[in-house]
């Protein structure tokens, strides 16, 4: 296969991820799905786009079929500066003159055949898809638009019937009314109504500027309400994003189950933001995430592995899996999408009324993303649930983190249980002791 080379060296980059097995388990997930990647003009006119291609090469080797929108602002521009005129818009959402008009039509029609040459390169069969039906977009806030379009409706069996042979369609960023007329369109728009259209899982906007930027720290991940919400609060947000962002919401409302934004010059940024549960860009989502769960019988052999990790680090004890299985029903576990990211266990001392927090782990890679936080209050719901009075917890390592979370040290081992104060002993670990009183 001629994608052989590259693959091995795609293995061999993600081999350096904490977890194999989480990144093996996407390949038989994307088979056969369909994504839409949207491209802007100013990533494919810079040194990203050789490795882009290589990426996109690598997804139809895994059986997944790729629909490429690109949009045209950079190149637009660009021609506009080189002819001296001057642009009533260059992308595709205020007043398309008809000079302006002319000047994209141009820099689109070069940009589409460069792209398609270029997929050759990588050996790929491309083909342009007049697949758009739009009328003009009118007046709009008592100002004629002109030649700026609105999207009708995709010709979604042109583009099904080029995927189904093998070719991955190109989508410029131009639709065409009922007359014939030609008119400039977003091209987040575009991605949005072709996803749709198509039923496709995924779409993936990347831009030369790294949307984390942008939005605010530390956050990676959002639900569809809580992208309208932020759009509401922030108006001054940068028009790219802001227009990601509101396409990005509308295409999960209207069946696509995820959404990434992803900057171009991050390495290898189409199989990072794919192939590893935490990503390099930024998510929006509207399935199931993230979800934090009781343990079943069928977690134990992950469990032993997620423990024996922690061991190597010195963070936890050794567990024999025997001893996971008999007390799974104590542990709690977080997915993310669906692979095990960490553990905690709530072990009840009902003749006491006090309940532990044990075995609080999150692997590497997936630390800083509050998953600590979301299952010690998992914990802690469960010890009220357990109607323990008190939880206490032994740690060598998070005793700084158990304080910020309401756990107070104490040197009085009497809080223990008799049987859990001999095991502190025997270890010689000489872990801190914390306790908390449950909430009423």
């Amino acid at each position: 296969m001629q994608f052989d080379r590259y693959r091995v060296d795609f293995a061999s980059e993600f081999m350096n991820f904490s977890d194999l097995r989480a990144i093996l388990q996407y390949v038989p997930q994307f088979r056969g799905a369909t994504f839409v990647v949207a491209l802007d003009g100013a990533v494919i006119d810079s040194p990203d786009f050789s490795h882009i291609l290589l990426d996109l090469a690598v997804l139809r080797s895994l059986n997944i079929k790729v629909v490429l929108v690109h949009g045209a602002a950079a190149q637009i521009k660009a021609l506009g500066e080189k002819r001296g005129i001057s642009l009533s818009n260059i992308d595709g959402t205020g007043v398309t003159d008809e000079t302006t008009l002319e000047v994209s039509m141009d820099a689109i029609s070069r940009l589409s055949n460069s792209i398609m040459q270029s997929l050759t390169t990588v050996k790929l069969q491309a083909a342009s898809a007049n697949a758009i039906h739009a009328h003009p977009s009118g007046i709009l806030k008592g100002v004629d638009t002109e030649f700026t379009g609105t999207i009708e409706r995709i010709d979604a069996s042109v583009l099904q019937s080029f995927l189904d042979q093998d070719i991955l369609p190109v989508v410029p960023p131009l639709g065409f009314d009922a007359d014939g007329q030609t008119l400039r369109v977003n091209s987040d728009m575009v991605a949005r109504e072709v996803a749709t259209a198509l039923g496709a899982s995924k779409i993936l906007f990347l831009s030369i500027d790294d949307p984390r930027d942008s939005l605010p720290a530390g956050v990676r991940y959002w639900s569809e309400g809580s992208v309208g919400e932020f759009l509401q609060d922030h108006p001054d947000l940068a028009p790219g994003i802001a227009s990601k962002l509101k396409h990005a919401s509308a295409a999960t409302r209207d069946g696509v189950t995820r959404v990434h934004l992803v900057g171009s010059q991050n390495d290898d940024a189409l199989l990072s933001e794919l192939f590893s549960n935490e990503g390099v860009g930024v998510m929006v989502y509207s399935d199931a995430y993230q979800r934090v769960r009781p343990a079943t019988r069928s977690d134990a052999d992950e469990l032993h592995l997620l423990i024996h990790r922690a061991v190597e680090d010195e963070q936890l004890l050794e567990r024999p899996r025997s001893e996971i299985v008999a007390a799974i029903e104590d542990y709690i576990v977080l997915e993310v999408d669906e692979n095990i990211v960490g553990c905690v266990a709530v072990h009840p001392y009902p003749e006491a009324g006090k309940a532990e927090l044990a075995c609080l782990f999150v692997k590497k890679g997936h630390t800083g993303q509050g998953y600590g936080t979301t299952l010690v209050d998992a914990a802690l719901q469960r010890s009220k649930e357990l109607e323990a009075r008190e939880v206490f917890a032994l740690s060598t390592q998070a005793a700084g983190y158990l304080e910020r979370a309401g756990f107070k040290r104490i040197d009085d081992l009497s809080v223990l249980p008799a049987d859990r104060r001999e095991k502190w002993e025997k270890n010689g670990r000489n872990a801190v002791v914390l306790s908390q009183r449950a909430s009423s």
